[in-house]
């Protein structure tokens, strides 16, 4: 059926909060988008779904209820009644499987893995269980913004501050979502890399800053994924919603990406029809105002042709995704498995170990553990749309009693005193729309880590942090005899922590992000905004790479992470062949257990004109190892990871001469270093007349033939002179525009082979 402009300009502007379609007499019918990436949020199922049902109630009653749906002897009588009307349509949607969701890790801790294969898995159970609840769009699956400002309240949401880790890791996710029938959801795009004023903040970033560490996450994803969230923030000016070079020119004509892309909700903040034109294709939340896309088709303001293409890309998904259900061949306990193996899988892999001093763990039967100033129960979930309120949650506490036979007690000071060990979490709840004031630790926690280390007798003390990112441990560094960074570790993290603390899983998370001795370390500190302009000063030198060119020593670096076991790697031999670097070599468990280690590489040239990072992650593996065995590994990536975005010339740009690959088990601890030669190198960057002034003097030979030929063409050398004393930058062309027909200086230019 032909649509009218009237019927493609509805269509573009949703059908519900979290609904869009809805279009019977044209053949459309509705789907639903709703959070999450760590399970399904309540609050919005239920304001899409079930709010006819709550006709009479207050608006109070109705949050109360989705959020205590499972703690039904917190509801007062009415909320009971409400509760039992939405249960029994729940029930009535989800057939025979339960009602309640499960709470799956979140980006950061997924990053903290390592392992590709277990992002997927939980892709997979996330994608499930957005069929079982009738959800056909499941948002932030990923959010792949850069972790670069660690007060950002949704830090815990992005999967590391290392583009490569980003898009080696967040693509599976979107695999395991969409292999379920459902259609994953990139987010924000671009740069939403802090809350505070989040819409309407202006983002000045560097164009190098921006291709090299805060695309690439995306572009690997919509190579994948079924639709793109387009972020709050302006980015040089220009609001993202109504920036046609990001979307058109960039995420559709250099990527390819041919999915929906939607705004963020009420990220709409200019002329709906700008959205439109600039690529957008659906405005949220909906039932957003349409006349102005039929206005702005008549102004000229929006092309027939772009309205055309949003209404068919939206149709196209709609009708892919609507009415594809979960197999009632599915039981409630296969359902439930799948998702309690695929977020405990992560927990197990993500939870990161960062000071075990003297072995204090793991801990054997009969030890003593006490939880001070808590029960055992931990933060699953960060707050806002990452929020999941579920009673599919474990308590590290009672697994330890239950399942290890620890002795466990509570504030029992005399057994910490007498040789017990203090086990103290520091939860710090983050949530979108603000961010947190420092990266301190509380105020709780610190006065209670006083009085442990000013009593403490013989008695040691452990620290979990369940916590969105880093923090400062401060004047207390010294006094922790363990620390485990769990951050939001999902329904299974109380269970995981449980096993890698007895024992029976050996750690091997390893940090995606790097936490530093004090906040002010941080490569952006001085760039925190206070108003609504955020200039990104560090540049391309954002996380381990800002620390590093500014040689600032942090309390734990990227990549770092402890085992119950030890590792070496040795042997490293790297070849170029074609477009692929293959890197071999031979990682070893050094120790007594089996256990699994995260081998990192790292590349840079060794010798360069350019102002680059120390060192750069090229690719990573994570390996299983035996006890006293060893295992020859190889690593394989792209020849494009060595590049890097040339400004001047607006592209990406590959050096000639030698690169240093290194490998190791964090970005500073390096165990063994290879090299390779690139012989071919960007057009744009060979030597000859696009060299700079200042590139030829640094090789005497060629000086020496541009005076000769300089000499042989009449002509005096002094401009080359002038340029070395005051524009040392300006290519040689500037003094000598003919220099590309001196055949001396070009004969030796092809002939030069770079350091």
């Amino acid at each position: 059926m032909d649509m009218t402009i009237e019927d493609k300009a509805r269509l573009v502007c949703g059908s519900g909060p979290f609904g869009i379609g809805n279009q019977p007499e044209n053949g459309i019918p509705e789907i639903l988008m709703q959070d999450g990436g760590t399970g399904i949020n309540f609050e919005q199922l239920f304001d899409e779904l079930y709010r006819d049902e709550g006709k009479g109630y207050t608006p109070e009653e109705f949050d109360n209820v989705s959020r205590k749906f499972f703690r039904e002897g917190e509801l007062t009588g009415r909320e009971l009644e409400l509760r039992s009307a939405i249960y029994a349509r729940l029930k009535d949607r989800c057939g025979a499987i339960e009602v309640a969701p499960g709470c799956y890790p979140p980006g950061i801790l997924l990053g903290a893995t390592w392992n590709p294969d277990i992002v997927e898995e939980c892709g997979r159970a996330l994608g499930l269980e957005a069929k079982v609840y009738g959800i056909d769009v499941l948002l932030g699956t990923p959010n792949v913004n850069l972790l670069r400002e660690p007060r950002n309240g949704r830090f815990f949401e992005g999967y590391s501050e290392d583009p490569v880790l980003c898009a080696e890791m967040a693509p599976r996710m979107c695999e395991g979502v969409e292999s379920q029938g459902t259609a994953s959801n990139v987010k924000h795009f671009a740069a939403n890399n802090q809350e505070i004023n989040r819409v309407g903040i202006d983002e000045t970033i560097s164009e190098g800053a921006l291709e090299e560490l805060y695309f690439p996450a995306f572009k690997a994803c919509s190579r994948v994924c079924s639709t793109v969230m387009v972020a709050y923030n302006s980015i040089n000016g220009v609001k993202c919603t109504e920036n046609r070079w990001l979307i058109r020119d960039k995420l559709r004509g250099q990527w390819g990406f041919d999915g929906v892309v939607m705004t963020d909700w009420s990220a709409c903040t200019g002329p709906a029809g700008d959205c439109i034109e600039a690529g957008v294709d659906v405005i949220m939340p909906g039932p957003w105002p349409h006349e102005d896309i039929e206005a702005a088709v008549r102004d000229s303001r929006l092309s027939a042709s772009h309205l055309d293409e949003a209404a068919a890309r939206l149709t196209r998904l709609i009708r892919r995704h609507s009415g594809v259900r979960f197999s009632e061949a599915i039981t409630n306990q296969q359902y439930m498995e799948m998702g309690d193996m695929a977020a405990y899988s992560a927990a197990c892999e993500g939870i990161v170990m960062l000071i075990n001093r003297d072995g204090l763990f793991p801990v054997s039967e009969g030890q003593g553990l006490v939880i001070m100033g808590g029960d055992g129960s931990m933060s699953d979930y960060g707050g806002g749309s990452a929020q999941v309120f579920t009673p599919r949650t474990t308590n590290f506490a009672r697994e330890l009693a239950d399942r290890h036979g620890i002795r466990v007690s509570f504030d029992d000071y005399d057994r910490f005193r007498n040789g017990d060990t203090a086990v103290v979490v520091e939860k710090v709840q983050a949530r979108e729309g603000t961010d947190r004031a420092d990266i301190k630790l509380t105020a709780g926690t610190r006065e209670l880590l006083k009085q442990l280390t000013d009593n403490r007798g013989s008695g040691k003390i452990c620290l979990i942090l369940n916590t969105s990112g880093p923090v400062e441990l401060g004047e207390f560094e010294n006094s922790i005899d363990a620390l485990f960074a769990v951050f939001y570790p999902g329904m299974m993290g109380g269970r995981a922590l449980s096993d890698i603390m007895a024992g029976t899983v050996n750690p091997s998370g390893a940090l995606p992000v790097t936490f530093p001795v004090k906040y002010e370390d941080t490569p952006g500190y001085l760039s925190y905004p206070d108003s609504f302009h955020c200039n990104y000063g560090e540049g391309i030198f954002a996380g381990y790479r800002g620390y590093q060119k500014r040689r600032t020593e942090p309390l734990f670096p990227f990549g770092y992470g402890m085992s119950y076991t030890s590792f070496d790697i040795a042997g490293a031999c790297a070849g170029l062949s074609g477009n692929e670097i293959r890197v071999g070599f031979k990682v070893k468990n050094t120790g007594r257990r089996e256990g699994k280690a995260t081998v990192q590489v790292y590349v840079h040239k060794v010798f360069t004109a350019k102002n680059r990072p120390v060192r750069e992650l090229a690719a990573f593996g994570k390996y299983s190892i035996a006890a006293g065995d060893a295992k020859n590994c190889e690593l394989v990536f792209d020849i494009h990871r060595l590049e890097y975005f040339d400004e001047d010339y607006g592209k990406f740009l590959l050096e000639q001469g030698e690169y240093a690959v290194e490998l190791g088990l964090s970005c500073e601890d390096i165990r063994a270093v290879s090299t390779i030669y690139v012989e071919n190198c960007s057009p744009e960057l060979a030597c000859g007349p696009r060299w700079t002034c200042g590139q030829i003097n640094e090789v005497p030979e060629l000086v020496q033939a541009l005076a000769k030929d300089v000499e042989c063409a009449g002509k005096s050398f002094q401009p080359f002179i002038s340029c070395l004393r005051y524009s040392p930058f300006d290519r040689v062309t500037k003094a000598f525009p003919d220099c590309a027909d001196f055949p001396d200086f070009m004969a030796l230019c092809s002939r030069y082979r770079s350091r």
